[in-house]
């Protein structure tokens, strides 16, 4: 039976009116859906944002909650309403998370946008979309709204580092968070937080390692709780089969990656300004990498719960 929802305040990113949230409940998988709203200003009049809330059969005491941002590619699983996708990382998450005690809810910011990986220049600003999705569930007696986390893959994952962003981090619900595979070329300026982060990165992705190395030591002289993780041998999707192909990449600053600032103002991290048509010009390129047998996601998902754990 679908639940209908109107929310003051909630939604308070996309904008201060009514939001209608409808939840479709199959108790008997321990599962829900939930259709919202975000606006985004690249996707106008298509607001409708829909994820995929498991929980654990133990249901005496509140659970912490894991929400799990896709990649370019939902190649995952679909979900068991209107269509909602997520990929491979969130379909695996899903099982691992729930063995640990965990709810797994698993975003898809794509939903009805006709978009696909080679798209990366019009993806939307889905950071605001987990956003608001874990102010919803903050509200749900079922979750221990001090307990909520962020993980992402690849697109995802850049959407975790958002949270280094002073504007974005203060609007954060989440405790920490772990972005799997981000690609590192065009960051925010870190700042001062509280957020707990991970970063994994395979050793030979065609998004270069160096690129969050380097990052990772910007958010580390800020004083920031970061962690990078390097598995050895494996691409970007965790695959010993990796090799390069032809495709839409963002890996074109790696050595000298981009900052963004305020006002809509950009930086290389040498202290060069720049602009935002030099670093599409720049920072997008055809390099694409292929090799999806995956052999090291389970690992690398476990480094990710194990990293929760620690502040859960």
């Amino acid at each position: 039976m679908n639940k209908i929802l109107t929310l003051l305040s909630i939604l308070f990113l996309s904008t201060n009116a009514l939001s209608e949230i409808e939840i479709k409940n199959f108790k008997k998988k321990n599962i829900e859906v939930i259709k919202f709203q975000v606006a985004d200003r690249k996707f106008p009049g298509k607001s409708d944002v829909v994820a995929q809330i498991h929980f654990p059969k133990d249901k005496s005491k509140k659970v912490p909650l894991i929400i799990h941002q896709h990649g370019s590619s939902r190649d995952g699983m679909k979900f068991k309403k209107w269509g909602g996708k997520t990929d491979e990382w969130g379909k695996r998450l899903i099982k691992a998370g729930l063995d640990r005690g965990y709810a797994v809810a698993v975003v898809d910011a794509f939903y009805k946008r006709k978009l696909q990986p080679q798209n990366k220049g019009k993806f939307p600003n889905a950071v605001r979309i987990s956003i608001n999705l874990a102010r919803i569930y903050s509200q749900d007696k079922r979750i221990e709204k001090s307990q909520i986390f962020y993980t992402g893959f690849s697109y995802g994952a850049s959407q975790v580092l958002k949270f280094q962003d002073a504007r974005i981090q203060s609007q954060n619900p989440f405790k920490a968070g772990v972005a799997g595979e981000p690609g590192c070329n065009i960051v925010s300026n870190p700042t001062k937080t509280n957020f707990a982060t991970m970063i994994i990165k395979g050793e030979e992705s065609h998004y270069y390692p160096i690129a969050c190395e380097n990052y990772y030591k910007m958010i580390k002289e800020v004083g920031n709780k970061i962690e990078y993780i390097s598995i050895p041998k494996v691409n970007h999707f965790f695959s010993l089969n990796g090799s390069l192909t032809t495709g839409k990449a963002v890996n074109g600053c790696s050595d000298n990656i981009v900052i963004r600032l305020s006002k809509r103002k950009y930086k290389f991290a040498d202290g060069t300004p720049t602009s935002r048509e030099e670093v599409l010009k720049r920072c997008y390129t055809t390099e694409a990498g292929k090799g999806r047998t995956r052999e090291k996601l389970d690992e690398a998902i476990n480094i990710a719960l194990n990293f929760i754990d620690k502040y859960n």
